[in-house]
């Protein structure tokens, strides 16, 4: 369409000009009419002719008259067609029985909708598939090549990464194929608030569970972040749901749900669904062998013609753990042995400390775990509580602290598969009272009385050949024997030998016990406890001793592999060729929160490595878009986290890491020494709500009807989906395109004026005219 006008751009006014105009032709028409006897009729029109087209051409001048062309037109946008293919696109539940991927892609190609052509009359189409990422595709084409594999839905996303590639052009509006389920990333809603361009969503789906013909059993939801101990009975929570089953007779809703860890069943039990639709909770029980990371799947036959079996399968993990070694510390005074042994042990992840030590008259100060039990004696006073505690170290403090009961209890607990470890000083041992209490039955050492006495002088004990192999000296031989060695105590009670059965693990260099070296450290199993004597008390130096030569100190191991040892923990259950073990302190974390790895690394002799490299490589649950160096967007779907040797421990190693996404990632942890490569582990966690495609299955028509209502776009099944077109075609606008000739500053408009005047001034000349 075409439209045109003239308007005059003057400064000065048009109607003055037009006067003046009107004046100056009066003028000159009154000038040739008194020389009209000099002229004849042809002479006279000529020259006022003249001189009135000249004076018109002045006015033209002045009023600078412009001719505006305007010309207007539909413009041609951009139409974003977004095209969903996750797993839950492939449940046919559309006509047909075609899947709901193929519904859509029937009614964007193929007549009588056939929306992509007749979009792509007016308008630029660019196509989009996405799931768990967003991709273009190069041309329709490309359509029929899709298949619904991805295993999440991020419609939030999507949206947002439309927006992002279009950003240079005109966009009219996306056309959003979908159920509107999304599991993972923004919520749609949030996402189209912020779009500013109108949303067609096209629903691919329905509320199958509502139709006559759907039937369905699932698994809705397995035990989030569960830990479960070795060697206990363990009970796994699932929550089945079922809809459709009332023309199933009885005997066809009695199904088997099993617990399986590979294909190894676990536990099973038959279920008898009811045919009313809702859901049912069920237990599995089973007893986990091996400690570590497990990847379970829990999982119910189906139904026969089931649609969707997808859901009938579900995997979680499980942390199988020991138990917290429960300890109880038994001192005499705030000595430095207490502090420092108080100290390494409750830096101990694996440990739960409760310290009783005495102040003055018969006060105790309970420090570290409270029990929720009376220690206001130091030691517990009933037989029960010592049930609290898994170990129990007895101090430098004297039998007449305690009553003949407690000690009594105390041995008890120990019989009972209890452990006990008496440390040296100079309330303990025979100096202490023990010799004839109830406890010296229990010790390996065998004890004179009060009159025992001590070592003085500082020493450096040595380990016996029991002592070498114990697992209590594992990793700390050279530091009592060769030329690390250095590790000397300021002195030990005296005791005068070892019972039968004991073993003796280091003895003093030169004091005897009889005719033996008198034993330092000894052990020995009593009932179904184990006992272990030290009777030195300052192991504490060792710490700064060897630290003051640069090395690391066996302090700290060597107490940790006490407590183990004694609580008959000191062997990892691992398989025997396993030297790497990992796993994630949280199973399951909040997003946003970073997630502690941590792996335990033994070198090719089986003892605590100490100097390797771990890495850990994750695996995204889905394939994550980050600014690369170069400022470009790069997409990742892995990456490596190193992880640093934690302090004072024995061969573990730990990193924190921010996941970039929600999801299940699956991580493999690899460790090598310099003699080589030392093994790998496979570990997984889920950050938020691992959600399945096909936990729900109806097409969520609130979702997509909010998605169109908040940016102006129409809602659309199937039977509509033909209508968007005309809808977009509708919203076209017109554009104007405008165009102005100045009529008055053209080099012939000069020459006309310039032609006349001259015209005239010659015509004057041959009439003899001034």
């Amino acid at each position: 369409m075409k439209h045109w006008e003239i308007a005059f751009t003057g400064r000065w006014s048009p109607v003055l000009i037009l006067v003046g105009a009107a004046a100056a032709a009066l003028v000159a028409y009154l000038f040739y009419r008194r020389k009209s006897a000099h002229l004849s009729g042809a002479s006279l029109s000529a020259l006022a002719g003249l001189r009135t087209l000249a004076i018109l051409i002045v006015t033209l001048f002045l009023l600078q008259p412009v001719l505006r062309l305007t010309r207007t037109e539909l413009t041609r946008a951009t139409v974003a067609v977004l095209v969903d293919s996750s797993e839950s696109m492939g449940i046919k539940d559309s006509a047909g029985d075609r899947s709901r991927l193929e519904a859509g892609k029937e009614v964007l190609s193929r007549p009588p909708h056939a929306i992509l052509e007749r979009l792509a009359r007016t308008q630029n189409v660019r196509l989009f598939a996405f799931g768990t990422v967003t991709a273009e595709l190069a041309d329709a084409e490309r359509l029929g090549e899709l298949r619904p594999e991805h295993k999440a839905t991020a419609i939030g996303q999507a949206l947002k990464h439309v927006i992002k590639e279009t950003r240079q052009e005109d966009l009219a509006g996306i056309v959003l194929l979908t159920d509107g389920v999304s599991t993972y990333g923004d919520e749609p809603e949030q996402v189209a608030r912020t779009l500013g361009v109108p949303v067609f969503p096209v629903a691919l789906g329905g509320r199958i569970g509502q139709r006559g013909r759907f039937h369905d059993v699932g698994i809705a939801r397995v035990p989030q972040n569960p830990r479960f101990i070795v060697d206990n009975e363990a009970a796994v929570r699932v929550e089945l749901a079922h809809a459709g089953l009332r023309k199933f007779t009885s005997e066809e809703r009695r199904l088997e749900l099993r617990l399986l860890e590979d294909e190894e069943a676990l536990a099973a039990e038959t279920v008898e669904f009811p045919a009313e639709d809702g859901t049912l909770e069920k237990e599995l029980k089973f007893v986990p062998k091996r400690i570590g990371v497990h990847r379970l799947r829990v999982s119910v036959d189906s139904l026969r013609d089931e649609t969707v079996t997808e859901n009938n399968s579900r995997v979680f993990t499980i942390l199988v753990t020991d138990p917290r070694i429960r300890v109880l510390i038994v001192e005499g005074a705030v000595r430095s042995e207490y502090r420092f042994l108080r100290r390494v042990l409750e830096s101990d992840p694996n440990l739960e400390v409760t310290a009783v030590v005495k102040l003055s008259g018969k006060r105790y100060l309970v420090q570290g775990v409270q029990p929720g039990l009376d220690l206001s004696r130091g030691l517990p006073s009933s037989e029960e509580d010592y049930g609290k505690f898994d170990v129990v170290i007895l101090g430098d403090i004297g039998r007449e602290e305690f009553t003949g009961l407690q000690l009594e209890y105390l041995k008890q607990f120990v019989d009972g598969g209890g452990a006990l470890l008496a440390l040296g000083g100079y309330h303990a041992f025979g100096a202490g009272g023990y010799a004839d209490s109830a406890l010296a039955d229990a010790l390996p050492v065998t004890m004179a009385g009060e009159g025992d006495g001590h070592v003085e002088e500082p020493f450096l004990p040595t380990l016996t050949s029991d002592g070498k192999a114990h697992p209590v000296f594992t990793g700390s031989q050279e530091f009592f024997d060769g030329p690390q060695a250095g590790c000397t105590l300021d002195g030990a009670n005296k005791v005068t030998g070892t019972k039968p059965g004991a073993q003796v693990l280091a003895t003093h260099p030169t004091q005897l016990a009889a005719t033996q070296p008198m034993p330092v450290v000894a052990v020995q199993s009593y009932g179904s406890g184990r006992v272990m004597a030290l009777t030195a008390d300052t192991t504490w130096k060792w710490k700064f001793q060897v630290e003051a030569r640069g090395m690391d100190s066996p302090y700290y191991r060597f107490w940790r592999q006490s407590v183990r040892w004694l609580a008959g923990r000191e062997e990892e259950r691992m398989a025997p060729d396993q030297l790497v073990s990992a796993w994630a302190a949280r199973i399951e974390c909040e997003p946003g929160e970073p997630v502690v790895l941590r792996a335990r690394v033994k070198d090719q002799d089986n003892d605590p490595e100490d100097n390797a490299t771990v890495e850990v490589r994750i695996t995204y649950p889905i394939a994550v878009t980050r600014e690369g160096p170069d400022g470009q967007e790069m997409t990742e779907t892995e990456t490596t986290v190193p992880l640093e040797l934690l302090p004072l421990s024995m061969g573990e190693y730990q990193a924190s890491w921010q996941p970039p996404a929600s999801g299940l990632y699956r991580a493999t942890a690899s460790a090598r020494n310099d003699e080589g490569e030392l093994g790998t582990a496979q570990l997984e966690f889920v950050v938020g709500q691992a959600a399945s495609e096909f936990d729900r299955v109806d097409v969520a028509e609130e979702t997509l009807r909010s998605l169109a209502n908040q940016t102006g776009g129409s809602y659309h099944t199937l039977a509509t989906a033909g209508k968007i077109p005309d809808e977009l075609e509708q919203r076209r606008s017109l554009v104007a395109h405008r165009e102005e000739r100045h009529l008055w500053n053209t080099p012939w408009f000069f020459t006309v004026f310039l032609a006349c005047v001259t015209a005239e001034w010659i015509l004057r000349k041959r009439r003899g005219l001034n």
